[in-house]
C-alpha cells in the first residue's frame, strides 16, 4: 500500500502533468464562455417546460396556443403604434425587409419579441410534431449513410441485414412517444453537439493526454532517472511493474473525475436542464443531421450516465494501451511519441482498407473512434450497424489489452533491464 501511494505521489508532484491540468480546466471553462449567449434562451425553454410541461399533448398545446395568440396580440398592438403594421407571426415580423427592428423598438422590446418568436418555434414545431416525425425514413437515412460514405458490396449488404432493428426501434419511439417531449432545440441551440461533441470530446481527449502521460511517466520513471536497477533489486523487485500500473490507473480515474466533474458541473450551471432531465433523448427536437433516435429509451440524464460509464472505460483502456508500450520503450517522451502516431495510424486506417469489405465496418470497433465520436455514442447509424457498438467495442479491446498487459508483467519479470 505504501509503495502504490508513494507511485500515485509522483505524478501529482510533477509540474507538466498540473500544469496540463489546469490549463484544460480552463479551456474547458473557454468552451462555455464561447457558447453562453444561449444561456438566456435555453433558461425560457425550461420556463416553457415548467409552464406546459415537457410532454406534448393537446392540452399543452392549448395551452401554448393561448399564450401565444395573447402574445402576439401584444405584438402588434406595439408595432400597430410604431410602424402602422400588424403581422400574423413572428416569421413575418423579423421577414419584412422595410425596417430594422433596433431602430424603431428599445432593449426591452426586442428582448419580449424574442421571447414571444422562440414560443412561436416551440409551438408551430409541436403543433406538427407528428407529422415531422412520420416522415421520417430510418432507412433512407442509412442508405444516405451508405452513399455518403461510398460503402457498397459487403459492408453495405451487412449494414442492410440490420434494417429490420433499425425500423423496429423507430416503431418503438413512434408507440412510447418518445419523440413528443419539449427539449432545447438542436437546430436553434445545438446543445447536443456543445455538449457531447464540443464539451465531452475536450474532456475526453485532454484526459486521453494525461492518461499516456501519467502511464509512460509512472511506469518509466526509474529507467528517465537511472535509478532501475536499485528499484527492481529491491524486495518487491519485479512486481514493482504491477504496483506502477494500478497507481497510474487510480491517477488517470482521479484525474479524468477532476477534469469531468469540473467541467460538467461549470456546464449545467451555465446552461439550465432542470426540466429536462427525464426527457427521452430520443425526443424530436434533439434530432440532428447524423442521428435521430438511441437505440435503447434513454431519459437525457440516463444517456448522460452512460456517455460518463462508456468514458470512464476508455480510460481503462487507453491505460492498459500505454502500460504496453511503457513495457517495451523506456522513455516516457518516446511512449507519448507512438502512442500518438498510433493512435493516428488507427484513424486513418479506416481510409485504407476498401469500402466494400465488411472490415471496413469493422475498422470502426476501436477506442480511437469512440473518443472521436463521442456525440453519437449509443445512437442510431448504419456504419456502426448494431445497438451494441459501443459493448462490443469496449469488451474484445479490454480482452486484447488484458491479454498484453498480463504478457507483460509476466515477459518483465524475465527480462534483462539493460
Amino acid at each position: 500500500m505504501r509503495i502504490l501511494l508513494y507511485e500515485i505521489r509522483k505524478a501529482f508532484h510533477s509540474p507538466i502533468i498540473l500544469g496540463l491540468l489546469g490549463i484544460f480546466i480552463a479551456f474547458n471553462f473557454f468552451l462555455i464562455y464561447e457558447n453562453s449567449f444561449i444561456k438566456d434562451d435555453l433558461h425560457k425553454v425550461n420556463q416553457f417546460a415548467d409552464k406546459y410541461g415537457t410532454e406534448i399533448n393537446d392540452e399543452m398545446l392549448d395551452k401554448m396556443k393561448q399564450d401565444y395568440e395573447a402574445q402576439m396580440k401584444k405584438v402588434n398592438e406595439k408595432t400597430n403604434e410604431v410602424l402602422s403594421k400588424t403581422y400574423e407571426s413572428m416569421d413575418e415580423f423579423y421577414s419584412d425587409q422595410s425596417f430594422y427592428p433596433a431602430d424603431h423598438f428599445n432593449e426591452k422590446e426586442l428582448l419580449l419579441f424574442n421571447d414571444i418568436a422562440l414560443l412561436e418555434y416551440y409551438y408551430f414545431t409541436s403543433l406538427h410534431l407528428e407529422e415531422s416525425f412520420q416522415n421520417i425514413d430510418p432507412i433512407a437515412i442509412a442508405e444516405l449513410e451508405i452513399k455518403q460514405y461510398g460503402i457498397s458490396g459487403q459492408a453495405a449488404e451487412l449494414i442492410r441485414s440490420q434494417y429490420g432493428k433499425f425500423t423496429e426501434r423507430y416503431q418503438e419511439v413512434l408507440e412510447n412517444k418518445e419523440y413528443k417531449h419539449l427539449f432545447p432545440s438542436q437546430r436553434v441551440f445545438e446543445t447536443h453537439l456543445l455538449l457531447f461533441k464540443k464539451m465531452f470530446k475536450a474532456i475526453l481527449i485532454e484526459s486521453l493526454i494525461l492518461t499516456v502521460l501519467v502511464t509512460a511517466y509512472i511506469i518509466n520513471f526509474e529507467f528517465d532517472k537511472g535509478t532501475y536497477l536499485i528499484a527492481y533489486s529491491s524486495k518487491r523487485g519485479r512486481g514493482l511493474w504491477g504496483d506502477k500500473l494500478r497507481a497510474a490507473l487510480i491517477i488517470n480515474v482521479l484525474l479524468f473525475t477532476i477534469i469531468l466533474a469540473v467541467g460538467m458541473i461549470a456546464y449545467f450551471s451555465v446552461f439550465s436542464y432542470k426540466e429536462f432531465w427525464h426527457v427521452p433523448i430520443s425526443n424530436f427536437f434533439n434530432a440532428g443531421k447524423e442521428w435521430f433516435m438511441s437505440w435503447w429509451n434513454f431519459s437525457f440524464l440516463e444517456y448522460l450516465a452512460a456517455c460518463i460509464v462508456l468514458a470512464y472505460l476508455l480510460i481503462i483502456l487507453f491505460t492498459m494501451m500505454t502500460a504496453i508500450l511503457a513495457r517495451y520503450v523506456r522513455n516516457s517522451y518516446l511512449v507519448f511519441f507512438i502512442f500518438l502516431c498510433l493512435f493516428g495510424v488507427i484513424f486513418a486506417n479506416q481510409g485504407i482498407i476498401p469500402r466494400s469489405s465488411i472490415a471496413f465496418l469493422l475498422g470502426y470497433f476501436t477506442p480511437v473512434n469512440l473518443v472521436l465520436n463521442s456525440f453519437v455514442w449509443f445512437m442510431h447509424r448504419a456504419v456502426t450497424f448494431t445497438a451494441y457498438f459501443e459493448v462490443i467495442t469496449v469488451v474484445v479491446w479490454f480482452v486484447i489489452l488484458l491479454f498484453g498487459v498480463l504478457f507483460c508483467a509476466r515477459s518483465f519479470r524475465k527480462c534483462d533491464l539493460k
